[in-house]
C-alpha cells in the first residue's frame, strides 16, 4: 500500500507540480486549499505525511501545524510528519520548534521533496 501525502497550499500551480511529482513516485495523494481544509482532509484521508504552505489564507501554516498537534492530543494520536514549504530561508529555527520535519525554501525542486519525504517515511511501499 502506497504512503499518503497531503498537500496543503493555495497556490495551484505548485499543488499540481508537487501532485505529479508525488503521482510519477506512486505515492496516493490528497490535497486541500487552505489549513481548514486540510484539517478535513487529515480526518478524511488519514495521511501518513503533509506537505505544507506557511503563507495561505484563513489559516496559515503556523496556525494549522498548532490546531492539528492539539487534536491529535485530544484523539491520542501521534504527530504527523510535516515538510512545510515556504518563502522564507530564516525561519528554519521557528520550523524546529514547531515540530516541523523538514522544510523547503521556494521554488522547490520535486527531486528535493521526494527525499525528505523518503527520510521521514522510508520508501514508499
Amino acid at each position: 500500500m502506497a504512503h499518503k501525502i497531503l498537500v496543503i497550499d493555495d497556490d495551484r500551480t505548485v499543488v499540481e507540480m508537487v501532485k505529479a511529482a508525488l503521482l510519477k513516485k506512486q505515492y496516493e495523494v490528497y490535497t486541500a486549499n487552505d489549513g481548514n481544509e486540510g484539517l478535513e482532509q487529515v480526518r478524511n484521508c488519514q495521511p501518513d505525511l503533509i506537505v505544507l504552505d506557511v503563507m495561505m489564507p484563513s489559516m496559515d501554516g503556523y496556525v494549522f501545524i498548532r490546531t492539528l498537534r492539539a487534536l491529535r492530543v485530544v484523539e491520542r494520536q501521534p504527530m504527523l510528519p510535516v515538510i512545510v514549504i515556504t518563502a522564507k530561508e530564516e525561519m528554519e529555527e521557528v520550523f524546529k520548534c514547531e515540530g516541523v520535519k523538514e522544510y523547503l525554501i521556494k521554488p522547490i525542486a520535486p527531486p528535493e521533496l521526494i527525499h525528505k519525504i523518503e527520510t521521514c517515511l522510508g520508501a514508499n511501499r
